[in-house]
């Protein structure tokens, strides 16, 4: 944009040319230039802040998967214990089979106080 004006301050006769344009021009393009270069400092310091905001955000990240990795940790201890659980009753139940067959081949039968 700025070239066009120039283009066109030249475009004029040579006997035209003036200095005092010519400062006022360039400037009138450099306090715009300036202006565009302060908005763009402002611009980049607003980046910045967003930057260092995700700077942040592994470490949230992080405490979050650690909460998430010791919830499923709890859940997987939960499971287990269910489990053993299930297996200790399954074990007492064989047993218990396993005590009531040796009663009947023994011919014991009801008289240890059970009815099978």
């Amino acid at each position: 944009m700025d070239n066009k004006r120039y283009e066109k301050y030249f475009d004029k006769n040579p006997k035209e040319w003036s200095l005092v344009d010519f400062d006022v021009l360039q400037e009138l393009s450099s306090r715009r230039k300036i202006k565009i270069a302060r908005e763009l400092m402002i611009s980049k310091k607003e980046d910045l802040k967003t930057a260092n905001l995700l700077w942040v955000t592994p470490k949230e990240s992080k405490k979050i998967n650690e909460n998430k990795i010791e919830e499923e940790k709890r859940t997987l201890s939960l499971k287990e214990r269910k489990l053993a659980l299930r297996e200790r009753a399954a074990k007492v139940r064989s047993l218990e089979l396993h005590n009531i067959q040796l009663e009947n081949e023994f011919g014991l039968g009801s008289e240890g106080g059970r009815e099978g």
